[in-house]
């Protein structure tokens, strides 16, 4: 992978991670009260709601992190070691749990509260089966890895 390829990812990655925390500071707190205003039936939904919504940012912030580690292992050309399996499993952990959490905030709003128009259910259905793609994405690019450094070890051998 090229330094600017690497470089523009980690340009990249400090963008999502400026703007996750931004979100979980600024963004998601004030829109969890305005909806509280708003609907004041719902307003006991307020902390817990945002609670998740930090959480799942939360998490995502972890796959950040392990791609900018795996980003350092690629720039070494150390990526095929066991230390990239960790941050791997730790990439597909972190998509099945965000994936797990919206499921579980779409089925609470449909199923216990009534409270899920079509067009959030729809999005927090994306965000489900997005994140579970990830994970599975994530599971083959994992095999991939796993046979890349096979070979590896293979042609240091035979080197």
């Amino acid at each position: 992978m090229g330094r600017t390829a690497i470089l523009a990812l980690r340009v990249l990655l400090v963008v999502i991670l400026a703007g996750s925390v931004g979100g979980q500071l600024v963004f998601f707190p004030v829109l969890a009260g305005q909806l509280a205003e708003t609907y004041p039936e719902l307003a006991w939904l307020r902390w817990p709601l945002l609670a998740v919504v930090v959480l799942v940012i939360l998490v995502a912030q972890i796959v950040v992190v392990a791609i900018w580690a795996l980003l350092a292992m690629v720039e070494q050309d150390s990526v095929f070691s066991a230390r990239a399996f960790r941050w791997v499993d730790a990439i597909i952990a972190a998509c099945v749990v965000d994936a797990v959490l919206v499921m579980g905030v779409n089925a609470f709003l449909s199923l216990q509260v009534h409270a899920n128009p079509p067009g959030l259910m729809l999005f927090l259905l994306a965000l489900t089966v997005g994140g579970a793609a990830l994970a599975c994405l994530m599971v083959v690019m994992k095999g991939l890895l796993r046979k890349a450094s096979s070979l590896q070890v293979e042609l240091s051998e035979v080197i």
